[in-house]
């Protein structure tokens, strides 16, 4: 029986640890209406956009995953990202790329989103969307 309450004890103690870690691991930037926001990021660091409107974030340094979520009007420019973009329920979205994401980008039920970058390597996964995908080489 202490064999069982220990495995659980162990098991509940490495759930806490993992959640508390991926955590620390997420910026989270909610309910901004209007503004400017500047961010120092790393590969470690994945970017969570909810509910904003009429905001402008710099993205500076690589992070790993961006998250845009029921958010209208926001201007994202993005140094680097490792893994990818993930954009739902979005309107009048900018997203300006100086590196597109490693493995994808996904946009859904989303409407007059751009994708600007100066080199396109990455397959974008697209439904019930108006979007522009735009190659500039500024």
């Amino acid at each position: 029986m202490d064999d069982d309450n220990e495995i659980e004890n162990e098991l509940i103690n490495n759930l806490v640890n993992n959640y508390e870690k991926a955590n620390c691991n997420k910026i989270y930037i909610e309910n901004m209406n209007g503004g400017y926001l500047n961010l120092d990021v790393d590969d470690t660091k994945s970017v969570y956009v909810w509910c904003c409107r009429g905001v402008v974030v710099n993205l500076s340094g690589k992070c790993n995953h961006i998250f845009v979520y029921k958010s209208d009007d926001v201007t994202l420019r993005v140094d680097d990202c490792i893994s990818g973009l993930t954009c739902m329920k979005s309107i009048d979205c900018k997203i300006l790329f100086k590196t597109t994401p490693m493995y994808n980008i996904e946009v859904s039920n989303s409407d007059r989103i751009n994708i600007r970058s100066s080199f396109f390597n990455t397959p974008v996964v697209y439904r019930g969307v108006t979007m522009n995908i735009i190659k500039s080489i500024n």
